[in-house]
């Protein structure tokens, strides 16, 4: 799908179209679950076809088997390797769909429980310019508690400007993601977070590696969140348990499933680190599955989710991410992920294995 207003820059990488698949688990009673493969937006082309070309030999080995036991296969996959971890998670969402279905419940039941009704929807600016930042802010709303702002493409002084012009068209009680995608160096983010005192800032994954991050909090002592750096549960355990940084970042979708990220969320709860709960850009159905899991985060402790789909050109609407009006989104009456799929709306299947 490609982006509605054009590229989506970041410091690592901009994107013209997102890549993801759709994966439909037919059991024999009628049953369907569905699944989102989102690749990761820095996947080399020729690693994403890989991926893809290797379905045929773990799909056809799930004719005749339950819905748990893709949980089992997404758990294995996850094994192989980071980039696995977007098929594992899509293999899991189809799973926890049929699980939902079977037991007449809600996904975010299967996980955990909802504990809100609802979910504060932060929204993400990746422009440069300064009119068109602020324009963006106010497109936002002053009912947006957490607005996001890409940063690390150009030099120091434009990442100062820009989060100025932010600032400036923000109200009091907003919050600011300054977000560089690990695009400075230590010293840089250093540098740049030392120009600013202002309460409403934190710092999102300024550098590339978790230690590195790390770095940047314990010497200026600002609000330093983590997010790709946090690629696997190990890490996301020693950042909780070392409290260096103030939130964390969990993403379904590159941690490698649901249930990974359930535990990641949970261990959050436990420890009483903040966290923001997405993933990256996607369809309709990985979008529901993630919020699924947000909801079961504790009141005050969850600091935004998000519309995965916001800024993208999006053909239908299944349903499966609900508006509720001041900035949040909430999940959809019935059963499983509770998306509504017309007939023929996925087209024509590239493969079929029965």
């Amino acid at each position: 799908m490609p982006f509605r207003d054009g590229s989506y820059a970041m410091s690592h990488v901009t994107q013209e179209v997102i890549f993801g698949r759709i994966l439909q688990v037919c059991m024999v009673d009628g049953k369907k679950g569905l699944g989102e493969i989102v690749f990761p937006p820095s996947l080399p082309e020729q690693a994403r076809q890989d991926l893809i070309s290797d379905e045929e030999n773990y799909l056809a080995d799930m004719i005749g088997k339950e819905a748990a036991d893709l949980v089992l296969l997404a758990g294995e996959l996850r094994d192989r390797g980071h980039a696995w971890g977007a098929v594992a998670f899509g293999l899991e969402t189809a799973a926890f769909d049929l699980l939902g279905q079977e037991r007449g419940c809600l996904v975010s039941a299967c996980l955990g429980g909802a504990q809100m009704e609802s979910v504060a929807d932060y929204f993400s600016i990746s422009e440069r310019n300064i009119e068109d930042i602020q324009a963006r802010v106010s497109l936002a709303g002053s009912d947006r508690q957490v607005i996001q702002l890409k940063l690390g493409i150009g030099s120091l002084d434009d990442d100062a400007d820009q989060i100025d012009a932010a600032l400036d068209a923000m109200s009091s009680g907003q919050i600011l993601l300054a977000d560089a995608n690990g695009g400075w160096t230590v010293e840089e983010a250093r540098e740049l977070i030392s120009r600013f005192d202002d309460p409403r800032i934190v710092w999102e994954e300024p550098a590339r590696s978790y230690e590195e991050n790390t770095e940047v909090a314990k010497h200026t002592n600002r609000p330093v969140m983590v997010d790709q750096c946090v690629g696997e549960i190990s890490i996301a355990r020693r950042a909780i348990d070392e409290g260096y940084v103030s939130s964390l970042c969990i993403k379904p979708a590159f941690l490698g499933g649901l249930t990974v990220a359930r535990e990641v969320r949970d261990y959050c709860t436990e420890r009483g680190m903040t966290m923001r709960i997405d993933g990256p850009w996607c369809g309709d159905i990985a979008t529901a599955a993630i919020l699924h899991l947000a909801v079961g985060a504790p009141t005050g402790m969850l600091m935004a989710g998000c519309d995965l789909r916001e800024p993208l050109e999006i053909d239908s609407d299944l349903k499966g991410v609900i508006d509720k009006g001041s900035t949040r989104i909430g999940l959809p009456p019935g059963v499983g992920l509770g998306v509504t799929l017309p007939d023929g709306a996925l087209g024509e299947a590239e493969a079929v294995y029965r």
